[in-house]
């Protein structure tokens, strides 16, 4: 008979994703991650597989949390400006904020697996195509001229979004975000 768990799995993956968000998939070491999420090494390379594995699925659950919030903004109906402005409203660093899990991630490119990579990619990607989508109805509804390159646009809230993770960082003001914000969407008029 099997050893009963003494952990929660769920509890695990949250307090392991915490770590690997602020410190990166090289930086949080395995005898952080044990004692973060409180499961013993043994217990860790069972249910996961090791760091590797552990890791992707933390990055799966926060990336799950961050199409949610795509989804919340940018698919509500109707489709236009009004969407992309209240997605990037909606955005703010708090006090303790340490970026984009999903563009740390990016950046680790040469360091974490090509399946963690393909999948923040993948998420970068579906981001656009709701942008792209907003602007399209935007453009057809007379909010965007039809002089506008739509799929450029799209590129610079793609950019504008992973670039304003990175940003907060450096300078938390939500105050300045919603300034920089401002000025982009002023472009898009």
């Amino acid at each position: 008979m099997g050893r009963h768990k003494s952990y929660n799995r769920d509890d695990v993956l949250e307090k392991a994703m915490t770590l690997f968000w602020a410190k990166g998939f090289e930086g949080a070491h395995l005898s952080e991650l044990v004692e973060v999420t409180g499961i013993k090494r043994f217990s860790l390379y069972a249910e996961f597989g090791g760091k590797d594995g552990l890791f992707q699925e933390a990055l799966e659950l926060y990336l799950q949390r961050a199409l949610a919030v795509y989804d919340a903004t940018l698919k509500m109906e109707p489709y236009g400006l009004d969407n992309l402005r209240n997605y990037f409203k909606e955005m703010s660093y708090g006090d303790d904020y340490h970026g984009c899990f999903l563009i740390n991630t990016l950046t680790e490119q040469n360091i974490i697996t090509s399946t963690a990579f393909e999948a923040a990619r993948q998420v970068i990607q579906r981001a656009r195509a709701l942008f792209l989508m907003n602007l399209q109805v935007a453009q057809e509804d007379g909010e965007i001229g039809p002089d506008k390159d739509i799929e450029a646009l799209a590129n610079l809230l793609s950019t504008l979004d992973s670039g304003l993770s990175i940003y907060g960082i450096v300078s938390p003001s939500d105050e300045e975000k919603d300034a920089i914000v401002a000025q982009a969407l002023y472009l898009l008029s």
